[in-house]
């Protein structure tokens, strides 16, 4: 059986509206590059283009397969407003065999 590190990620990025958010999350939902997107309210404090910024916005916790994660990686640049989207992965380590058996499960394709 493989690692859990090595089947299973957590794929961040930030939104600055609602519908984007939900519009995204759908869609890897939708195409089983993710199968569960969790999304909520964060206050971002951030620099661009030389000034600090803060803006409200919709953070998306997207559980994927890591195996996939150059597909679901593609699919949020592609459906992203922001000209440099976070988009990050952070591998999972370990978690409830029964949850993570129905991650492989949502994110079977074929």
């Amino acid at each position: 059986m493989q690692e859990v590190s090595a089947r299973f990620a957590l794929l961040m990025t930030a939104c600055g509206s609602k519908p984007e958010a939900e519009a995204i999350a759908t869609l890897l939902v939708e195409k089983r590059l993710a199968a569960c997107v969790q999304i909520f309210p964060i206050t971002s404090v951030y620099r661009w283009e030389g000034s600090v910024e803060r803006a409200g916005e919709w953070m998306l916790f997207c559980k994927i397969n890591a195996a996939d994660y150059a597909s679901a990686e593609a699919a949020v640049l592609a459906a992203h407003s922001y000209a440099v989207p976070e988009v990050v992965m952070l591998k999972i380590e370990d978690g409830a065999k029964a949850y993570l058996a129905w991650l492989q499960d949502a994110t079977a394709r074929g």
